[in-house]
């Protein structure tokens, strides 16, 4: 036993995600999700770089079984053919150059199907006439969807744009001056970025409307915007930016792809040069090096979908489009959904969401319709990722809190419904359904004033039908997207007004991109209110105060060593270990033990531990209990913030957050001695600049932060924190605690009485039962007591529960689970 502990101990070091890959997938001893896998392997800096790859069977490759391919660009193979069960070799090369070490890995019978037809077939389907991005069909008599609702509010805005006049890119002026370099960088940066998506708005309704009326007005407009955007310069202003980059590549591949017929020979001509010039670009900065890549986020939000497309209208037209289109196809086969994983979860958060829905229901649409193969069919993601929008962020509530700009979001965006909607009629998952509907019968929302999916819907609408969301549909208290590391535990999800909802972030992503530096860290709300959450703004993302604080680990619910956070990396990672609910009682365990530590960025603070267990009791008790470890003696700060009138009681360890339906009261005890502080300033301010026509103006209000911390140095500590949520008007209950023995805290409150051990020479314990519900449970044990029985389980020091639930025990065990694997 001792010795498997300490090999996994070692295993943890080591980063699971790096910026880039370091080692090649599947790795030996892999039992393979998918049938066949996709193979990918550490890239070699270069251009002319070309790998080398060979499958196999038999470990010498020379049997009839073997796959070889030669010459690939990137750093990526999918065999696209189904692969036998059992025992499977591979290697890999750079041309030239020797193999690799000799790897294997498994299939076995029951794994999932993802047999997607080669890049050849995919682009034998393209079709040769126009157009082809924004009809399925040759044959689509677009005009019969020209009388409802999207396709009225689509014609509405495309009249709106006619008065409006041809932007040019002395237009990209932003109407604020900044107070210093950095911020005058940003106001540019943020008025060519506005430009482009004026421009975008512009093009798209007109192609649209063109398309649905017949009338040559907008075809006309869009002809003129798209030959105005061929003349700008793709190394000056408008190539600045990536996002902006995109748009013009995309706009004028949709004029040139929706309007061929009408367009002049010469139109033509300078079109597909000037859509070349910006395509080539993408391809050649993303070929053996995005497949690699852990994650480059503009790409796999907007810019991959606006270069798919692209490359189908050029396709035929342009002879480097095959090339372009069948990397885009690979890549997106191979590595999509990004930091999505398998069980439905979205790494970036819910903010940045939203700029990858298109893409992830776009891409496989095209795919489906040249080829017949069914991408969203064949992936669990997208089953499973109703779970996560219901759970993470559910109707009329502020989300989960995770990711940049999330302390923008109070609701769920229109485009939420329309991403559901759609995701409800391509699965058939009534979840979906559900959560489509609590959006739009809650938030009062219309659809057609979204442009978002909204000609994705008119396109399809006559296709599948939304399934129904019965009264049937069971939904437990928690959901965990254990491959992207984070959970929410609920005590009435289904009714998000009267619902206690505690999120948790450890995840197996570290901090990159658009994700903070938040691992073991939490939010609660009431009735989707924040109650103890996240505090500071995303000003810009290398603004002082984002760096020095919203994205630290400063500004959340977490904890700092020695005034220190976690690594802005994606090596400083944590995970969830444990998971187990029940009926009354939700419990999660987070391991941010090598979240303090990155050689990417040289920093590493000493933690040799932190595990961090909550469990929400309903109706209305969460608990959290930390266990932390250190190199060397260390002070140990333990974090809570409000962004309201937050009180501090220091003499009775208590802290107290009211908000407009609620009030939240915690108390803390800790393994030692520790003193307080209460301050509602940040560290490092935010200060207001992007105030400008397009931009709206950002209030960045002083925000509530508390902090505990031990008064003498110690390499082991614990907390135990208990906090109780009431309704507005309702009484608190009273923290009733036993005399402290044997260095063992124990509470009762209300129905629920909880009992752990905080002394660092004890073995951590936490303990809690409940004779009015009916519930036992502990954090680690060998055995169970509950109702005179004894259960022991199957797994040593196992988390246990046991409930009475429909006149019979019901009991469940979890021990300490593996790192998911790097996909």
């Amino acid at each position: 036993m001792f010795l498997f502990f300490a090999v996994i101990c070692f295993a943890q070091k080591k980063a699971v995600y790096n910026m880039f890959l370091e080692e090649p997938v599947p790795i030996n001893r892999t039992v393979v999700v998918f049938n066949p896998p996709v193979f990918r392997w550490p890239y070699q800096k270069g251009k002319q770089v070309k790998y080398d790859i060979q499958i196999s069977k038999d470990s010498a490759f020379a049997d009839q079984t073997t796959i070889s391919a030669e010459g690939l660009l990137g750093a990526m193979y999918n065999p696209h053919q189904h692969l036998a069960s059992g025992i499977w070799y591979w290697h890999y090369k750079i041309s030239g150059k020797a193999w690799s070490s000799l790897l294997y890995f498994i299939v076995n019978k029951d794994a999932l199907e993802m047999l997607s037809p080669a890049s050849d077939a995919f682009l034998a389907g393209v079709p040769q006439n126009h157009p082809r991005i924004l009809t399925n069909r040759l044959n689509d008599d677009l005009k019969s969807f020209s009388k409802g609702k999207d396709a009225a509010q689509i014609i509405a805005d495309a009249d709106k744009v006619m008065g409006q006049k041809i932007l040019t890119e002395a237009d990209a002026q932003p109407a604020a001056k900044g107070k210093n370099e950095k911020q005058e960088k940003k106001l540019n940066q943020d008025a060519v970025v506005g430009l482009g998506n004026e421009v975008n708005q512009m093009v798209l309704n007109l192609c649209e409307a063109g398309l649905l009326t017949g009338n040559s007005k907008y075809q006309i407009k869009a002809i003129d915007i798209a030959m105005e955007v061929a003349g700008w310069d793709e190394k000056g202003i408008s190539g600045s930016s990536d996002f902006i980059d995109g748009i013009c590549m995309y706009n004028m591949a949709l004029v040139f792809d929706t309007f061929f017929d009408k367009l002049t020979d010469t139109q033509k001509e300078i079109l597909l040069k000037a859509i070349k010039e910006r395509a080539n670009k993408f391809y050649k900065s993303w070929v053996n090096n995005i497949e690699s890549k852990v994650l480059s986020g503009h790409v796999w939000q907007l810019i991959l979908n606006e270069f798919f497309k692209t490359s189908i209208a050029l396709y035929k037209h342009e002879p480097a489009a095959a090339q372009w289109l069948s990397y885009a196809y690979e890549l997106f086969l191979a590595r999509s959904p990004v930091l999505g994983g398998l069980d439905g979860g979205w790494g970036e958060g819910a903010s940045y969401f939203q700029m990858n829905m298109e893409m992830l229901i776009e891409i496989p649409d095209k795919i489906k319709l040249y080829t017949g193969f069914d991408f969203i069919k064949a992936h669990p993601w997208y089953q499973n990722q109703a779970d996560w929008l219901i759970y993470n962020f559910p109707a009329g509530s502020s989300s989960d809190g995770f990711g940049d700009n999330t302390e923008e979001l109070f609701e769920p965006p229109a485009c939420y419904a329309a991403f559901a909607e759609e995701m409800a009629k391509l699965t058939q998952n009534p979840k979906y359904s559900w959560y489509a509907q609590q959006l739009l019968q809650h938030q009062k929302i219309e659809l057609s004033t979204e442009p978002k999916l909204r000609w994705f819907r008119l396109l399809h609408a006559n296709e599948n039908a939304l399934p129904k969301a019965t009264d049937s549909l069971h939904f437990q208290m928690a959901h965990l997207s254990k491959e992207v590391g984070v959970a929410a535990l609920h005590t009435n999800i289904s009714s998000p007004q009267k619902d206690i909802m505690v999120a948790m972030r450890a995840s197996p992503y570290g901090a990159y991109g658009h994700i903070l530096a938040d691992q073991n860290t939490f939010n609660i709300l009431f009735g989707g209110e924040r109650l103890f959450f996240r505090t500071g703004y995303k000003v810009a993302m290398d603004d002082p105060h984002r760096i020095g604080w919203s994205k630290n680990t400063k500004s959340m619910n977490g904890v700092l060593i020695n005034g220190f956070g976690q690594p802005y990396s994606a090596e400083a990672y944590g995970y969830f270990s444990r998971f187990l609910q029940g009926g009354h009682l939700a419990y999660i365990k987070g391991d941010a033990s090598n979240a303090y530590q990155s050689t990417e960025t040289k920093e590493d603070y000493g933690v040799n531990k932190f595990y961090r267990h909550i469990v929400l009791l309903k109706p209305n008790i969460i608990v959290i209990y930390d266990e932390l470890e250190s190199q060397a003696d260390a002070n140990w700060s333990w974090l809570i913030h409000s962004l309201t009138n937050m009180k501090l009681d220091s003499a009775n360890n208590s802290f107290t957050s009211i908000i407009n339906s609620a009030k939240g009261v915690g108390k803390l005890w800790c393994s030692q001695p520790f003193s307080w502080n209460i301050t509602d300033k940040f560290d490092v301010p935010a200060v207001i600049f992007r105030n400008y026509t397009g931009m709206r103006v950002k209030e960045y209000k002083d925000q509530w932060h508390v902090k505990a911390t031990n008064k003498e140095k110690t390499n082991k500590i614990r907390f135990l924190s208990i906090i109780q949520v009431q309704k507005k008007g309702d009484k608190i209950l009273e923290f009733k605690q036993s005399d402290q023995k044997s260095g063992t805290v124990k509470i009762s409150i209300g129905d629920w009485n909880i009992e752990a051990s905080m002394l660092s020479n004890l073995p951590p314990q936490l303990n809690i039962y409940s004779v009015t519900n009916k519930t036992a449970f502990v954090a680690y044990g060998n055995e169970l007591r509950f109702q005179d029985q004894i259960f022991k389980g199957s797994i040593h020091e196992s988390s246990k529960l046991a409930e009475w639930i429909n006149g019979k025990i019901k009991f469940s065990e979890v021990g300490d689970e593996p790192l998911p694997p790097i996909r």
